[in-house]
């Protein structure tokens, strides 16, 4: 009687992890459309953070994008939901880098999901954040 009910536990904790997996797989489409670019010279860079132990070190995804007028459009197919914040960086002179003063202010557009304050310093991930629970999102983002 004992093996036949934990044969029943076993089977009942091994389909309701199955569940919990395919909760965790569902995924979507992040459209990210970016606006107020001052000219179509350069690269858009994007990259994504999911914590803020990663923010502004290690991006889940990074693309460049090409601009189009003033504006442009990155599209994260496949993406799990979940916590995500996303950053903005017009590489106008194509260097390949964030360009900044000497008190370390980027000198390019820059913008970030949330439109995220950056008075002294960088946005905090807190403020940057959002939720990704939808088959399709879109967000706008405005650089500066």
């Amino acid at each position: 009687m004992i093996k036949l009910v934990c044969g029943a536990v076993l089977v009942l904790l091994v389909a309701h992890a199955t569940s919990w997996a395919e909760l965790e797989r569902v995924t979507g489409t992040l459209i990210v459309n970016v606006s107020n670019l001052q000219s179509d010279e350069g690269d858009l860079r994007f990259v994504m953070f999911d914590s803020k132990k990663h923010f502004l070190k290690n991006p889940v995804r990074a693309e460049i994008v090409q601009i189009s007028g003033d504006q442009a459009s990155w599209v994260v197919a496949d993406l799990p939901y979940g916590t995500y914040a996303v950053l903005v960086h017009h590489d106008v002179n194509g260097s390949g880098k964030m360009e900044r003063n000497w008190y370390g202010k980027p000198k390019e557009p820059t913008g970030v999901s949330n439109d995220a304050p950056s008075k002294f310093g960088p946005p905090k991930f807190k403020h940057a954040k959002f939720e990704f629970e939808e088959p399709s999102l879109t967000m706008e983002i405005v650089v500066r």
